[in-house]
């Protein structure tokens, strides 16, 4: 053995002999963020500093959740919303990801709509709202197609982005192998972009709440954001604001099932990130 193995050796076994210090897992990392955030708000609220119509104490809040929670037909509204939320997404996300895998099929089709869509993505849905509810009415048809809408083009330009990913030299060998264009869509470009696909689809998620709150904001006869309006016309904040943290939870939720869905589908991605031995 020469002396530079040697040497090489000697720090490794010193390396692997050193015990590593342990590391705090995410979760825990967000929950020691809370009290902070808490004690700010604590301050910011007992202080004067903010006044109390905009933002109630931490205590009013708490003592809100029970009032706010078990009313009367809260388990209707809240139902209604969420139903919004996953009608919208499911058909956003399923008329974005197709539309990405028709338009990255054709360079002509994509040179044609591209733009097009890009430019509807300017319009905010709430210039929509009052003709989706011209059209369908108050319902939560309405809701549904608001909240897909907002969704839409997040899954739509990462399939498309995320479809031109994959490596010129495999697309030739699948050409080599006389693969058709559904095979190499099918078994290369669309396993290549899933993890761009699953951040547009968090992303999504995420607009897809926001779209069905709005599209409640501007004509609803139930829901979430109904629920919202009532209370802020009658001055009650502190009933406000624990709605306001029931759709962080919603959100929370939404975003949990995504990513849990993609650790599944793309496994192959956590795996490569947590091998030991890359792990400094």
């Amino acid at each position: 053995m020469s002396i530079t193995q040697s040497v090489t050796s000697r720090r490794d076994v010193t390396r692997s002999s050193v015990p590593r210090p342990r590391r705090l897992p995410p979760a825990a990392l967000t929950v020691a963020l809370l009290p902070a955030i808490v004690a700010v708000w604590w301050v910011a609220t007992n202080s004067g500093a903010v006044p109390s119509i905009l933002l109630p104490t931490p205590q009013q809040v708490v003592e809100s959740v029970p009032r706010v929670v078990l009313a009367d037909g809260f388990g209707a509204q809240a139902g209604r919303t969420v139903l919004e939320i996953v009608g919208g997404f499911a058909l956003g996300a399923s008329v974005g990801f197709l539309l990405g895998v028709l338009l990255s099929a054709s360079d002509r089709l994509r040179a044609a709509y591209l733009p097009f869509l890009s430019a509807l993505e300017a319009i905010p849905t709430v210039i929509l709202a009052p003709i989706i509810i011209a059209s369908v009415g108050f319902g939560v048809e309405g809701k549904i197609l608001q909240a897909a809408i907002a969704c839409f083009y997040a899954v739509f330009i990462t399939t498309l982005s995320g479809l031109g990913l994959a490596e010129p030299n495999a697309v030739n060998l699948m050409r080599s192998l006389r693969a058709t264009r559904w095979q190499t869509m099918v078994k290369l470009r669309i396993p290549t972009a899933l993890p761009v696909i699953f951040g547009g689809l968090q992303l999504g998620a995420t607009t897809a709440i926001i779209g069905a709150i709005v599209s409640e904001f501007i004509g609803a006869t139930g829901g979430l954001g109904y629920l919202m309006l009532r209370y802020r016309s009658g001055f009650d904040t502190a009933a406000y604001w624990v709605i306001i943290f029931i759709f962080l939870v919603i959100g929370l939720a939404a975003y949990l099932i995504v990513r849990t869905v993609e650790r599944r589908v793309v496994f192959w991605r956590d795996s490569a990130i947590t091998r030991p031995d890359l792990e400094s």
